[in-house]
């Protein structure tokens, strides 16, 4: 299955995602700037902590998304930047929050938030970077943008809410795992579509076929984070491997390898996934990763990524022939063939 990854794939890497977002790289620091000066007003302990966490951000791949949609668009405004700022920081609270639930003490190679200033100091923190992307987007006058916003915030933490309630439910089936990464993920990439839809005033054509670029994205974007998390490698994701599992979500490479094995079997891995816990023996998980390849599971993950993906593609194309359009569809195939 790595193989199958790998093969095809370009390096997924910095420098790559770099010339991806090439065209509106300047407007992508200045999404960086603006960040930096939210916390300007605020009390020294939240400056020192929200500046620590922006420095630490990732690759900027949703604010990326809505830039190179509105620039594609033809808007040359200043609001895109606000707008992606927004967005980007909807992304990292509810990064800080996930980091909290999942005692994650690592991401990108750093401790968290919650590693660095404690659960109680980076609640607040989280917090602050939610309501601190609705009041920016409420200074814009089109009340549409901002109404986007409190709708995506609220379906992400809709979305984790049912995915924490779901934990070591082995009878999840893939449609509902599907509808809580919409929620959870894709809802971001999808808004983020809408919002630069908005601003370049697309058609009615372009708008339904962004959204579903949008839409496929997200989707793909959250089953290879998936997947990672049980084939990766630490050096390269920055964190510790199957935290899913340790925290007993079921992912769709267990769902597919539980559907792919008769009663007796789908009973041993059970079994074998509710002692996969904080603490488990490494023996557990390497059992646990044969099981998956041997029952195809993680090859059929791939497969349906590539699904996905391939409607990403088909939506984008029919956009008219731009750089913004090349990037978009390079983006796709960063996505699903990115390490971490």
């Amino acid at each position: 299955m790595t193989r199958r990854l790998t093969k095809s794939a370009k390096d997924s890497n910095p420098t790559e995602l770099n010339n991806i977002f090439l065209p509106v790289s300047r407007q992508l620091q200045s999404v960086e700037e603006l960040l930096k000066t939210w916390s300007g007003e605020s009390s020294p302990v939240l400056k020192k902590m929200a500046k620590e966490v922006i420095s630490n951000q990732g690759k900027l791949i949703r604010p990326g998304v809505l830039l190179l949609i509105a620039r594609h668009l033809g808007y040359r405004g200043n609001n895109d930047i606000t707008v992606a700022a927004a967005i980007e920081a909807i992304h990292v609270a509810s990064l800080i929050h996930d980091d909290i639930i999942d005692g994650s003490d690592i991401r990108r190679g750093n401790k968290t938030a919650s590693k660095s200033f404690g659960a109680d100091f980076s609640l607040l923190l989280g917090d602050f970077f939610f309501i601190r992307s609705i009041h920016n987007i409420m200074s814009l006058k089109d009340r549409n943008l901002s109404e986007m916003i409190t709708q995506v915030a609220q379906q992400m933490v809709e979305g984790e809410i049912e995915e924490l309630a779901q934990s070591y439910n082995f009878s999840l089936s893939q449609a509902q795992y599907m509808k809580i990464i919409e929620k959870k993920t894709a809802s971001l990439f999808l808004t983020s579509c809408r919002l630069a839809c908005r601003l370049g005033k697309a058609s009615r054509k372009e708008q339904a076929a962004l959204e579903k670029y949008g839409l496929n994205l997200g989707l793909v974007f959250q089953i290879i984070d998936d997947l990672i998390d049980l084939v990766g490698s630490p050096l390269e994701t920055g964190k510790s491997g199957f935290s899913d599992l340790k925290e007993g979500r079921i992912t769709l490479p267990v769902i597919l390898a539980l559907k792919q094995t008769g009663p007796e079997a789908a009973s041993q891995l059970e079994s074998l996934l509710r002692k996969t816990k904080k603490g488990s023996e490494k023996e557990n998980f390497s059992i646990l990763l044969n099981i998956l390849k041997k029952t195809g599971a993680l090859d059929l993950t791939v497969l349906q990524a590539e699904n996905l993906a391939a409607k990403a593609r088909e939506a984008v194309m029919v956009l008219k022939p731009s750089p913004y359009r090349e990037s978009l569809l390079d983006l796709v195939d960063f996505v699903i063939f990115r390490k971490g």
